[in-house]
């Protein structure tokens, strides 16, 4: 073998093993997926960011951001995120491979469910399968809750994992007032006006853009 059809072939097998692990990491998480993307987050976290995440290592203030951005876009959190950490694995075609991957147990399991849906309902497996699969849901997306705060409210010298697990105390606790303002005022609007959340977002993101700067906090 000629060394150009060597060095194709190496390229080729890289390729399908790189697209294919994508893949692989994304159907994962998608079935995972129970309750919307929130419940992702926390995974998604342990998978892509941070030194000791075991594949893209981001910035923890890109995680954020990129949260921040998928609230201004169409499509869930979930999508928008395998999308992109996809395509910062491998460019355009590995932003494909991860949303593919991540809707393709969704796709089947929806239709499987659907088809078989009143036997399903009836079935006391499967409501023992949702008894049990709501309580970690809930946790999950109260882990997404805090890590929202800690990149946003809060921020702190020890890691969020840590305390979770009790292996520090936040001593290096701190808050941001322009945060916590903004946070205080979208909950109230939520909860009184009739703003649209896409409205409340770019309401906040005006004021945080506005504000930030000139409070420095």
């Amino acid at each position: 073998m000629s060394s150009r059809l060597l060095f194709f072939l190496f390229g080729g097998a890289t390729g399908i093993l790189t697209y294919g692990m994508i893949f692989l990491i994304f159907v994962k998480c998608g079935l995972l997926c129970f309750g919307g993307g929130m419940v992702l987050v926390p995974v998604y976290l342990e998978m892509f960011v941070g030194p000791d995440a075991r594949y893209l290592q981001l910035e923890p203030e890109d995680f954020g951001n990129l949260l921040a951005i998928t609230q201004m876009t169409p499509g869930p959190i979930s999508i928008n995120a395998a999308t992109f950490f996809g395509y910062r694995w491998a460019g355009v075609l590995g932003s494909l491979v991860g949303t593919f991957g991540l809707l393709f147990p969704s796709f089947f399991l929806m239709t499987a469910a659907l088809r078989s849906l009143e036997r399903w309902n009836r079935s006391p497996i499967v409501q023992g399968l949702l008894w049990g699969v709501a309580p970690a849901t809930i946790a999950m997306m109260v882990v997404a809750t805090q890590i929202f705060l800690d990149m946003s409210v809060f921020t702190m010298e020890i890691p969020w994992k840590d305390i979770l697990t009790g292996k520090g105390l936040p001593e290096g606790l701190s808050v941001r007032p322009l945060a916590i303002l903004l946070t205080i005022s979208a909950g109230w609007a939520t909860y009184k006006s009739k703003l649209s959340i896409m409205t409340l977002v770019f309401i906040c993101f005006a004021a945080g853009a506005l504000l930030f700067p000139l409070c420095g906090l």
